[in-house]
């Protein structure tokens, strides 16, 4: 969860559509292909030609150096390995928040990179040292996450229609945060989560209200001998909801089920509160998501590469 992060959406701004460029990777996993999502949209590994490190905010790039909320990720943390991976070092300006796939730019778009919408698998190939979390003290932990590109960049573009102006409604999706063991949870233990964000901030609740999903369905056990020092899969699939049927978010560990569903009515704008109700958690399917990679300082995270899978490219922003 955080709140950090989605404290500062505001003013508005436009929405900007454009197609992303699709990629080759490997066939996409059977339980994405079942659900139509077998066109690689995004693969990447962590290079020099992948990673603007020179903090340039031209277009063309996978990766942004965190750049959000009026914090600034310091680069010096970020180092690409021969192989293709990155390791990330963790850094006070922004905890877990060190990449992103869009950043703000002074462009017509407002925007460079990818943010993606209507349906999809998402998997990040990472491996951390649980020891270096536990002696951490819970300054942020090993993380891949993402928040909508509206509302983060394109401000104003998460107003809840039908509310006073500054009513805002976005979604944070956490596909994977070890961040339980600190708190006393089981070592193979991880948390992957929906967060349905709302209100006026400082108004309707302390910052922003939430519907979040409950501790116990958040709460992702991996097999007691995982050994997180190696290299493991960490998948979200996303299914939006339809007027006949529920849209849905599971989440994966090394191509396995991993915990309850989390499942949605479609979402037509309703007025708030989401508390309780059958479309909470439904705004994910109007939004389009930028996947952040981050860690706290002192905990070490390194990361091999990013896939996404989609039945198209079409419902992305890109730019």
């Amino acid at each position: 969860m955080r709140l950090f992060a989605l404290a500062a959406l505001g003013a508005v701004g436009a929405i900007n559509f454009a197609s992303t460029s699709v990629c080759v990777a490997a066939a996409p996993p059977s339980y994405a292909a079942d659900v139509g999502y077998t066109v690689n949209t995004f693969s990447s590994t962590f290079t020099a030609s992948t990673v603007d490190l020179g903090n340039s905010g031209r277009s063309g790039y996978s990766w942004y150096p965190w750049n959000l909320f009026g914090s600034r990720t310091n680069t010096s943390a970020i180092e690409l390995n021969p192989d293709g991976s990155v390791t990330l070092a963790g850094d006070t300006t922004g905890p877990d928040g060190e990449l992103t796939t869009a950043t703000a730019a002074p462009n017509a778009a407002g925007f460079v990179g990818t943010a993606f919408g209507g349906g999809a698998y998402i998997e990040a190939v990472l491996r951390f040292n649980p020891a270096d979390v536990a002696r951490a003290n819970s300054k942020g932990w090993p993380a891949f996450w993402s928040l909508p590109l509206e509302g983060s960049i394109l401000q104003g573009a998460n107003q809840w229609p039908g509310q006073v102006a500054g009513y805002l409604h976005g979604i944070e999706a956490d596909f994977f945060e070890y961040l339980l063991l600190p708190y006393g949870g089981p070592p193979n233990a991880y948390g992957a989560s929906l967060h349905d964000w709302y209100g006026v901030y400082d108004v309707t609740c302390r910052a922003l209200c939430q519907q979040a999903m409950p501790a116990r369905v958040g709460k992702r056990t991996a097999p007691m001998a995982t050994e997180f020092t190696q290299y493991h899969r960490y998948g979200f699939l996303w299914v939006p909801a339809t007027v006949t049927t529920p849209g849905y978010a599971r989440f994966y560990f090394d191509g396995q089920s991993i915990g309850p569903d989390q499942r949605w009515t479609k979402y037509l704008d309703q007025p708030p509160p989401p508390t309780n109700q059958p479309w909470a958690f439904g705004i994910i399917d109007k939004q389009h998501l930028m996947l952040i990679l981050g860690t706290g300082v002192g905990e070490p995270m390194t990361v091999q590469s990013v896939n996404v899978w989609q039945a198209s490219a079409t419902p992305n922003l890109h730019n």
